[in-house]
């Protein structure tokens, strides 16, 4: 081997056994270093409010930085960096950019960037940095579970209301309204009584009851006593196709009549009249509800009224002869005046009728142009056009 060689071989061991050292330095470094990150996590996760600051601070000046050569390396603002090792987070900005800057300002002084944020998110929630979103969108990064929301329980069985309940009380009082103002409208207690004038000479008191009348009478003459309340009534006739009147309102409909309202009140006068038959007037107690029968009599029954008679002779200068031209509705009553005397006539009157009295009288025709009137030995005279309704007086010249 030539001496060259082992000069060589020899150079190459130093350098070797140089770069092992070197190597084995930097391990240790490492170590070194490792353990130095190892206790900065330490203190961080053991550090207490207001800490994190102080951390920051030791670790840069240990360094031998300055703020402006932290900001430089980050390229944060020097007044963020400010007030991260001040705790000042009222002037730090939005929850997102302020970690950031916190893993920056970490990395750049040699600590661990998660230690130091979870220290921040601490620091800042015990000072009221953080708002309630910020929190949840901080832990579902770090992978939290959200929490369980507990569940209310009811300490008692709580009064539900039925819907329909509303809608049925509704219609109640609808038809509440609706009876009470029909019975106002038409049986207004108190209210103006219309007067049926008698139909006879006598008092409707003196009128013989209708048979088969079920609800109680009362006597002639008292006035009508209020209790208060409506009650239903249902009015039968024999035959049917009447109308009533109760007090002179009259009720809806023809008989027979079913559940009509009316006030309850004692001595009411209820009137009964059908074209051909006698008007009924009869003082009744309504103070209770029932059922209320009539059998009407024909007109020509009638005591005292006057039957057609065959006789066509001329009148003497006291009568007055009535002939009947076309069919129609005929009252004759003794007197000058409608209601007032006597009822002598009262019925529909058939073609061919012919009726004779003593002056004076009172016609009422239906049909005018149907009834002739002659008067003592003058002319017969019609009484007025087809289908006019009209009434006159006749008196003895």
């Amino acid at each position: 081997m030539r001496p060259s060689d082992d000069t060589d071989s020899r150079l190459t061991g130093a350098d070797g056994r140089h770069a092992g050292a070197d190597l084995r330095q930097t391990g240790a470094d490492l170590r070194q270093a490792g353990a130095d990150l190892r206790q900065a996590g330490a203190d961080l996760r053991q550090a207490g409010a207001g800490d994190l600051g102080r951390l920051f601070r030791e670790a840069r000046e240990s360094k031998g930085l300055e703020l402006g050569d932290v900001a430089e390396l980050t390229h944060v603002r020097r007044e963020y960096l400010r007030a991260l090792e001040e705790g000042r987070f009222a002037d730090l900005p939005e929850d997102v950019y302020t970690r950031n800057f916190v893993r920056l300002f970490a990395h750049a002084v040699g600590l661990p960037g998660d230690e130091a944020l979870e220290l921040y998110q601490r620091e800042r929630q015990r000072a009221g940095g953080l708002t309630t979103l910020e929190e949840r969108l901080e832990k579902e990064r770090r992978g939290e579970p959200p929490p369980r929301q507990a569940k209310r329980r009811s300490t008692g069985r709580g009064f539900r209301i039925n819907p329909m309940v509303p809608t049925v009380l509704l219609v109640v009082a609808l038809v509440a309204l609706a009876v009470w103002g029909y019975n106002a409208l038409f049986f207004r207690p108190g209210s103006a009584v219309t007067q049926v004038p008698p139909t006879t000479p006598t008092t409707p008191a003196t009128v013989p009851p209708a048979a088969g009348l079920e609800a109680p009478l009362a006597g002639g003459g008292q006035t009508s006593t209020p209790v208060g309340g409506t009650v239903l009534i249902d009015v039968i006739t024999e035959p049917a196709g009447a109308q009533v009147a109760v007090d002179g309102f009259m009720l809806p409909g023809v008989t027979p009549i079913r559940a009509a309202p009316v006030t309850a009140r004692a001595n009411r006068t209820l009137r009964v009249s059908l074209d051909g038959y006698q008007t009924l007037e009869q003082t009744v107690d309504l103070t209770e509800g029932g059922t209320l029968q009539f059998a009407l009599t024909a007109a020509d029954a009638e005591p005292g009224a006057s039957s057609p008679t065959t006789s066509s002779a001329a009148p003497s200068g006291n009568e007055v002869l009535i002939t009947v031209r076309a069919t129609s509705w005929l009252e004759v009553y003794r007197g000058t005046a409608r209601n007032e005397g006597e009822r002598l006539v009262y019925t529909t009157a058939a073609p061919g009728a012919v009726y004779r009295f003593t002056l004076p009288v009172y016609v009422h025709a239906g049909n005018a142009a149907g009834v002739e009137v002659t008067v003592g030995d003058g002319a017969p005279t019609v009484m007025g056009s087809a289908g006019a309704v009209v009434g006159r007086a006749f008196s003895a010249r």
